[in-house]
């Protein structure tokens, strides 16, 4: 069967460009074409790819995803009979790389689209247009991840002004449930030494009226780490504690907001199109993976037959790393590709780190990862996350539910693979701290300055 390549350079406002290879000669087909998504200009644009072959030839068109301009270029020619595949930017700026090194042009992009499909076609995805309503879940699935992005910016924003302004972290000193309450109403150290231990206590029970038994035994810890606060600082206004507790309520604000819209975002869009568009919900039988973490993998993956084999679907996903090998050298412990949407990358981190507190076998994992290998804790949920990532292919492909089993493959109870996860492979505090970013910086800076003593020494 004959065959037509068309390689199109979308412009958000700007005419697309494209231009047609022939496979069978290894040539481009007159000049570069501009056209708009309007009918007449794309049915013009296929007319000159089939031009000169006869029958019913194979046409192939291969775009970026440049905003939403794919869209409709995409579903015009997938009506037409056309291949279509959106391909990731990144594969493009390699291969523009080979045409010029130091040049860039709508020219060269529109010519590497097309030598892409020759180079690569294994690597390429072929694209079925979704439908609105799968679009319409995958925009509010982007949305409660901007909302969540939030959230976890403004939990880290108020980690650093308690850090600031108190000496450290509240974790330890205050009770997580008592955090939000002491940010908003005793901020200020200066008004918190006033006050007293005795006045402090009887207001955390009034915050708690409907608590029959209210811990304040930390209250103590709390006035302890204000005297010291005071004497470092000399004066509240060094700080402008008042000023910062305005600063840090409109934070606590947003925060509920974020929280709020998000919840409202699931319960009235996000989850009737996920239960309307995929009622078997499979992916909510894996630990660790909720309602709303299922309806963002599904909105993206769409249909799982996209993806022949579990290694192409690891690599869409980008929580696989890189490799590099070269006659007997291979590189080792090269970053992730990260190369998938963010959306499903963060989300498949997130999953990770709770299925390994439920999940006997990514506890086991992640228990090799951190005491066998020496991987920091980052590490270790990102291999975590890759095994899900291959637990979620498997489940779509076999259209089954998740079954857990124990590291001999034996099926288990949720109770019990708990019970293991915080047993057997529990991680120790001394194995946590040997791993973490910081201390292999010391243990370098140390290693760095006994070789320079040596040297010293040696001179």
């Amino acid at each position: 069967m004959a065959l037509r390549i068309i390689g199109i350079d979308l412009a958000v406002t700007a005419a697309h460009k494209a231009v047609i290879l022939d496979p069978a000669d290894n040539r481009f087909i007159g000049k570069q074409v501009s056209f708009r998504a309007r009918p007449a200009e794309l049915e013009s644009l296929l007319a000159k790819a089939k031009k000169g072959l006869s029958g019913s030839p194979e046409i192939v068109a291969i775009m970026e995803a440049t905003g939403m301009a794919w869209y409709p270029v995409g579903v015009w020619l997938h009506r037409r009979g056309v291949k279509v595949y959106r391909v990731n930017g990144r594969l493009t700026k390699d291969l523009r790389k080979v045409y010029s090194a130091h040049a860039g042009s709508d020219l060269i992009d529109s010519r590497a689209l097309a030598r892409l499909y020759q180079i690569a076609s294994e690597r390429l995805v072929r694209w079925e247009p979704p439908g609105g309503k799968l679009l319409a879940l995958q925009r509010a699935c982007r949305e409660f991840v901007r909302w969540r992005e939030e959230d976890i910016a403004i939990q880290n924003r108020l980690k650093a002004y308690d850090h600031w302004a108190w000496g450290g972290g509240l974790n330890g000193m205050i009770p997580a449930q008592a955090q939000s309450w002491m940010r908003r109403n005793w901020y200020n150290p200066w008004r918190v030494r006033k006050a007293g231990i005795q006045t402090l206590q009887k207001a955390w029970i009034a915050a708690n009226p409907d608590r029959k038994e209210v811990a304040t035994d930390w209250v103590s810890r709390w006035t302890a780490r204000a005297e010291e606060m005071t004497r470092l600082y000399g004066s509240e206004e060094m700080v402008a504690y008042e000023a910062l507790q305005e600063t840090i309520k409109r934070n606590l604000d947003l925060q509920l907001q974020s929280r709020k819209a998000r919840q409202n975002l699931s319960r009235e869009e996000i989850q009737p199109r996920y239960r309307f568009l995929f009622p078997q919900r499979r992916l909510e039988t894996l630990p660790g993976v909720g309602a709303d973490s299922a309806a963002i993998y599904m909105a993206f993956i769409q249909d799982i037959k996209r993806f022949p084999t579990v290694e192409q679907f690891r690599k869409w996903t980008g929580m696989v790393p890189g490799s590099h090998q070269s006659g007997e050298f291979e590189s080792k412990h090269l970053p992730l590709t990260k190369a998938g949407p963010n959306v499903v990358k963060s989300t498949l981190y997130l999953n990770a780190g709770v299925s390994r507190q439920w999940d006997v076998q990514f506890a086991a994992l992640y228990h090799t990862q951190m005491v066998t290998y020496g991987k920091h804790h980052t590490q270790a949920v990102c291999a975590c996350a890759s095994h899900l990532a291959s637990r979620i292919y498997a489940l779509l492909k076999q259209e089954r539910d998740y079954q857990l089993r124990d590291v001999e493959g034996k099926p288990i109870t949720r109770e019990a693979s708990r019970q293991l996860c915080l047993t057997r492979y529990h991680v120790p505090e001394a194995i946590r701290q040997r791993n973490t970013v910081r201390y292999r910086r010391k243990q370098a800076e140390a290693k760095t300055e006994r070789k320079y003593q040596r040297r010293q020494r040696n001179r």
